[in-house]
């Protein structure tokens, strides 16, 4: 029997199915998703690859209808440490995927940084355009 290889999204390296690193089971769509990371590039991905525009756009979880009802000023601790590792001489184009209700970019934005943003989230992109101003697209 031939073992079932499927490649990472962004390098393309072949991995075994059977080598993921953990499921999770969604409430949502009973779908089953595994985890798998790249021995080469270390991108971590879940199988299968694919968005269900349903999760967000019918809001079926009580935190997409307040996340969508307002945009959050305050950044992460992910996105504070690249404003305080990246070198502030440095500025350019930035595409932020998953953007989310925008914050991110919105500070990139303030730093001289040209700022772009993508989400599956229709209504989180329609938002941020309306508060933020910025360039989205949602897919």
């Amino acid at each position: 029997m031939e073992e079932k290889i499927i490649r990472c999204p962004i390098c393309e390296t072949p991995t075994n199915a059977k080598s993921f690193l953990q499921t999770y089971i969604s409430p949502y769509n009973n779908q089953e998703y595994k985890m798998y990371e790249c021995s080469n590039c270390q991108v971590q991905w879940w199988e299968p690859l694919k968005m269900i525009p349903e999760f967000y756009e019918n809001e079926v979880f009580e935190h997409y209808i307040t996340f969508h009802m307002t945009t959050k000023i305050n950044l992460g601790e992910n996105h504070k440490a690249f404003f305080r590792y990246f070198p502030s001489d440095i500025k350019g184009k930035l595409l932020d995927v998953g953007c989310g209700d925008g914050r991110f970019i919105r500070y990139a934005k303030e730093y001289g940084y040209e700022v772009w943003g993508i989400d599956f989230d229709k209504k989180s992109v329609e938002n941020v355009k309306k508060t933020l101003e910025l360039t989205l697209f949602s897919l």
